[in-house]
């Protein structure tokens, strides 16, 4: 078996998770590779796991000369005309893609393996893909019954471009009239990305995966989904054997925190999302106000602050990268806050809780497939800042029952969420899917 996941990105939630995959497959001796967007590079501060050897910069065959010039031309144009439509974005707002992500991206890529050996057994896995991927070229060249897996971590796959639809619920009946491009009408972008990407997937052998529950149904209702041959949540497996709880006390001493501070972690790759709560938390941390004894220990790429409210002190860590600093930052918390009010299966909320911290957040997207209201954390009404102040209130007042559910929390992963447990559950899968493909084969002959 020869697995081949297609990640656009080495960085970002996607494609942390994705990469975690890959590294649990090739430990139980499955033969896979991860290919991504060419144009990025490696450096000595990537993780451990990325292994040159393991991770491929795509390159895509040409049709020649004149033909691929055309290509590029009609690229730059629809390039253009796309960035026009959807120009003017609020800040803080999702990014929104086309299906046509390269010129010409025909399956398999060069130098792939199943371009030499066409007969071995081979899956293709697909992850995050926008920017990367052309759908009518890439899904286009693909035999009828090739095995694709495609594993959601977003909802692109079922819309006209949004990545997230924050309530929107244009998809389910092909988009158009959408609120998040600046041209918006019945036929607009969206409405001609969705059916571009309807053509595409028509026909092909495809499997989906989602991560969390709520995904899950999104998918099995999309119209764009309509042909995929199965349905499958599959959660995300955490590395627990890198993800550990760490001495409270060392943690807090390595970074510099007053050891009997309540300390209150949060952290996303983006701070400035509008759907990952920013907004939410701060007029909940307001409600905590100035306490002397609370502190905000912040990670991600921006700063978490407004001048114009009284709140914890916050610590800004910055972005963290190595497996190490994430084991600190968690454990050195007393609790994890998760405020998105849309969002998957977030990987924060679960490496917190593979550090033996509980998760603070709201009952949005697939955040409930893990925080257990009252035993793995707490839970709010999605959206409702009061609420989640009162939570944060209710755990600063009961520190020792938080330590109790951090415990339970890292029980909870141990259980569930490992990475072995993914891994044996999409081996099992592939398995049934190469079984299909040979039984069809055999048939054919």
């Amino acid at each position: 078996m020869f697995v081949s996941h297609f990640n656009s990105f080495l960085r970002g939630g996607a494609a942390t998770a994705a990469r975690q995959l890959h590294a649990a497959l090739r430990n139980r001796g499955i033969q896979s590779r991860f290919q991504y967007l060419a144009g990025q590079s490696f450096n000595d501060s990537q993780p451990a796991e990325f292994d040159t050897d393991e991770f491929y910069s795509t390159q895509w065959a040409r049709k020649g000369t004149l033909p691929n010039a055309l290509d590029r031309v009609r690229f730059r144009v629809h390039r253009q005309s796309f960035k026009r439509a959807t120009r003017g974005a609020k800040d803080g707002a999702e990014i929104f893609t086309s299906p046509h992500g390269q010129p010409f991206t025909p399956w398999p890529p060069l130098d792939h393996p199943a371009a030499a050996d066409p007969a071995q057994p081979h899956l293709i896995h697909l992850h995050w893909i926008s920017k990367f991927i052309d759908f009518p070229s890439f899904f286009g060249s693909l035999d009828p019954d090739q095995p694709v897996v495609w594993t959601l971590h977003d909802m692109n796959a079922l819309t006209g471009g949004c990545h997230f639809a924050g309530g929107c619920q244009r998809f389910r009946v092909g988009c158009g009239n959408c609120p998040q491009v600046k041209r918006s009408g019945q036929t607009d972008v969206s409405f001609q990305a969705f059916e571009t990407k309807r053509r595409a997937l028509k026909d092909i052998n495809l499997h989906i995966v989602a991560p969390s529950r709520w995904l899950l149904g999104l998918a099995q209702s999309s119209p764009l989904l309509a042909d995929a041959k199965s349905f499958t949540r599959i959660p995300y497996g955490m590395p627990t054997d890198k993800l550990y709880p760490m001495q409270k006390q060392f943690a807090r001493e390595t970074l510099g925190i007053e050891p009997d501070a309540f300390i209150i972690g949060f952290g996303a790759m983006n701070l400035g999302s509008r759907r990952k709560g920013a907004t939410e938390l701060l007029a909940a941390l307001e409600r905590v106000g100035s306490n002397p004894n609370v502190r905000g220990l912040v990670f991600g790429s921006g700063t978490l602050s407004d001048a114009t409210k009284t709140l914890p002190e916050m610590i800004h860590v910055g972005n963290v990268q190595d497996d190490r600093t994430r084991r600190l930052v968690y454990s050195a918390a007393d609790v994890f806050v998760l405020p998105s009010t849309e969002d998957n299966l977030p990987l924060t909320g679960l490496e917190a809780m593979a550090c033996g911290t509980p998760v603070i957040g709201f009952d949005a997207g697939g955040i409930p497939d893990y925080v257990i209201n009252g035993k793995t954390g707490l839970l709010a009404d999605n959206g409702d800042a009061a609420q989640l102040a009162r939570r944060l209130q209710t755990a600063i007042a009961n520190p020792d029952a938080m330590q109790a559910m951090g415990s339970q929390a890292r029980d909870l992963i141990m259980n569930q969420f490992q990475s072995d447990t993914q891994a044996q559950c999409y081996m099992e899968l592939y398995r049934s899917l190469i079984g299909s493909e040979n039984q069809t084969q055999r048939r054919a002959a």
